[in-house]
């Protein structure tokens, strides 16, 4: 108990020293003081997931204990109802407006965010709940099973059953079967639209109306995106760092892998050329082009001596479209229903959100996209208390009242 103590108070103080050091804010940001906060806290839950992991306790368990202080958020509303029940074997909540009506309502399938690894329905039940209001839609909120516990393809696997027995059974929930979308952020983001690209070529079942991807987590291929410079160590919460041990978290359920992937040597130059049209620099705006940022800095390579087993092993992971959508080929992009892709400014990923805007643009796809240059990744979970979230919130509700107005 001393030791743990003794960790705590180290990792708070390094934090508040860390507030002195870490990257700030530019001017044009929105709520500087609560993504200050949001920042420290996880640079708090890092030093305390670290240190505990050197005195034998899990750090995932520490990660998840700790970011479990934003449920002080998930406050039940009288104009939302909510019923916890399972599909296909899946736990899900669902979300009803209490005046959505009589009839037959639109659906939405929504996918949390967290890495794969944290976080459930319960910590976005401010995002659903805003949802269900807007759209009078029946939003059901999937609780898959996280990783490391669950490696890839299990959350997907779950969010898969869900979906399709959803859209089987939907008149069971008052849900008209050919008015359901489906929404996903960050790593929810990812499955999201992997649930959708494996759906857009089953004919057994209705067809989604609607794509919604937040942020979203759709790419392992390459670290050398401008944004990935740019906000290498923040001042964003989701840096370079962060993001990697994701995806090794989400694959491996280890991560041993990081100084390579961290280099940029996890692809073998080959590989890298054949797919090199998936990431063109045209495909990015001028003002992301024209940004110039790169970074030096490289992890121990301890690596050299299993380059190319460990390179061969990665690449036959990260390009299936199913683990990173983005690698998906044009014709496939195209099956994919209206899409709405949001991205932020001060988020690692921001790039790869427009270079799947961009590919979907150009493989027919009909995709509506709003850049937030003044926000950071994952600021929607603050819908209830941040106005530029809520705003945000009501321009998603109306594209999915918008695709489920037009007619088939």
């Amino acid at each position: 108990m001393g030791v743990t103590r003794g960790l705590l108070y180290a990792a708070v103080l390094v934090v508040f020293l860390g507030l002195y050091a870490r990257p700030r804010f530019p001017e044009p940001a929105n709520n500087v003081w609560l993504k200050t906060i949001v920042g420290l806290h996880i640079q708090l839950i890092h030093y305390v997931s670290v240190g505990g992991g050197l005195v034998g306790l899990s750090p995932i368990n520490i990660t998840r204990t700790m970011t479990d202080v934003s449920l002080l958020l998930n406050r039940p509303a009288w104009d939302v109802q909510e019923e916890r029940t399972t599909m296909d074997g899946v736990e899900v909540i669902i979300f009803r407006s209490v005046d959505a009506g009589e009839g037959r309502h639109p659906g939405i399938i929504h996918i949390h965010g967290g890495g794969w690894a944290l976080l459930s329905p319960d910590h976005y039940g401010p995002v659903c709940r805003e949802l269900a209001r807007e759209t009078k839609a029946v939003v059901i909120s999937i609780n898959y099973r996280l990783a490391p516990e669950h490696l890839f393809p299990v959350p997907l696997e779950d969010c898969l059953k869900v979906t399709k027995y959803f859209l089987r059974n939907a008149e069971q929930y008052d849900v008209d079967p050919g008015r359901v979308g489906l929404k996903g952020d960050s790593a929810g983001g990812n499955l999201a639209m992997a649930v959708a690209l494996n759906l857009s070529r089953d004919g057994q079942l209705p067809s989604l109306r609607a794509l919604s991807l937040d942020y979203p987590a759709i790419q392992m291929f390459t670290f050398d995106l401008p944004s990935y410079h740019k906000y290498e160590v923040g001042p964003g919460f989701l840096t370079k760092t962060i993001m990697i041990n994701y995806w090794l978290t989400y694959i491996y359920g280890h991560r041993k892998y990081f100084n390579i992937v961290y280099n940029r040597d996890h692809i073998d130059e080959q590989t890298v050329a054949k797919h090199r049209d998936n990431f063109a620099t045209d495909l990015l705006p001028p003002f992301i082009r024209d940004e110039n940022v790169t970074s030096s800095f490289k992890m121990r390579d301890d690596y050299k001596q299993d380059k190319e087993q460990i390179q061969r092993e990665i690449t036959a992971k990260i390009l299936n479209p199913m683990l990173a959508p983005l690698m998906s080929s044009d014709e496939d992009l195209a099956t994919l229903p209206p899409t709405h892709v949001l991205t932020t400014e001060f988020d690692a990923l921001r790039d790869e959100g427009f270079l799947l805007v961009e590919r979907m643009r150009r493989a027919g796809v009909s995709v509506s996209h709003s850049y937030l240059p003044a926000e950071e990744h994952g600021f929607l979970n603050f819908v209830d208390i941040d106005v530029n979230a809520e705003r945000e919130m009501e321009k998603t509700a109306q594209f999915f009242i918008k695709c489920f107005e037009t007619q088939t």
